[in-house]
């Protein structure tokens, strides 16, 4: 999970949304070629892949949706059921209208968005052609007592009573500097704070959808698309651990660390985006010439292996 786009060190790209898809709330969408669909981190947004979606829709369909909660969409109508698989079918119900059935998508999810990203691979494996996930939130992949895991619901645990009492600032504090550290929601401007602050409600609701959601290593070892795991060399131990938890899960996957946190997407797409454009565009010229994916070597300076 992490936060919106207003922290971001990064000026915004010019918008690569010509041709979007207006009529559709909580869609993105613009450019012709193989989808490459993008999930965001909670307290985020659609925009937040725009510096991504810049690089891509020259070659590639790039959709960018908003997931329960954000952007467009409201907060789940069901809120004490509200699952993972919510998520999914709200993906789905998109890629239903925007994607002919027999063509499938590349994934890109970041934190909460990844883990959307691996459930829906789960779920419709005929339908993924590549995953590319920073950081994704799978806790379930973590054993029971994992110090880092325990230090995740203590969090989690203190943001449905601050949002109950009308606190939501010190929720949304307490949520930044977990993923981010210490002091950074504090050197935000007030607007940026109040603005990220408005989707904190939500939040609890993807810490249910993720600590519920199966994760076990058989279900996970089905999911046969290439994966590209990303992580960050100065995000939180809990999210390292996980993906060195799917690294020995997933059985096609390529891993690679980046000098950035856990907000790396945000903060840092200079150094995120080239991994995953170079991986997409690896998958897919693979994939046009029939050559099985887990032989894949990338040019540098992306190479990297399987681990």
């Amino acid at each position: 999970m992490n936060t919106h786009t207003a922290l971001k060190a990064v000026s915004e790209p010019p918008s690569p949304w010509t041709g979007a898809l207006p009529e559709r709330p909580g869609v993105l969408a613009a450019g012709a070629g193989a989808p490459v669909v993008m999930l965001h981190s909670s307290l985020g947004s659609k925009s937040q892949w725009s510096a991504l979606a810049a690089r891509l829709v020259p070659r590639f369909r790039v959709i960018a949706l908003d997931l329960c909660g954000y952007g467009d969409n409201a907060m789940p109508a069901a809120p004490d059921s509200f699952t993972l698989d919510d998520e999914v079918r709200l993906v789905t119900s998109h890629l239903d209208r925007l994607v002919p059935p027999h063509v499938r998508v590349h994934l890109v999810g970041h934190s909460y968005g990844g883990l959307v990203a691996l459930r829906f691979a789960q779920r419709s494996k005929g339908r993924v052609a590549s995953l590319s996930l920073y950081e994704p939130v799978a806790f379930r992949v973590l054993d029971n007592d994992d110090p880092g895991l325990r230090d995740v619901r203590r969090m989690a645990g203190c943001l449905p009573g601050l949002i109950a009492a009308g606190l939501r600032l010190h929720a949304t504090q307490a949520f930044v500097d977990f993923w981010s550290g210490e002091g950074s929601y504090a050197r935000l401007a007030r607007p940026a704070q109040v603005g990220i602050a408005r989707n904190i409600g939500k939040v609890p609701l993807d810490f249910q959808a993720a600590m519920s959601c199966p994760m076990e290593p058989t279900s996970l070892r089905s999911i046969v698309a290439p994966t590209l795991l990303l992580s960050g060399t100065r995000g939180p131990a809990v999210a390292q651990g996980i993906v060195t938890r799917l690294t020995h899960a997933l059985p096609k996957r390529h891993v690679a660390r980046i000098d950035a946190g856990h907000m790396g997407p945000v903060t840092a797409p200079h150094l995120v985006n080239p991994w995953i454009e170079a991986f997409v565009d690896m998958c897919v010229e693979r994939d046009a010439a029939s050559v099985a994916p887990r032989t894949m070597n990338l040019p540098p300076p992306f190479a990297f292996a399987a681990d």
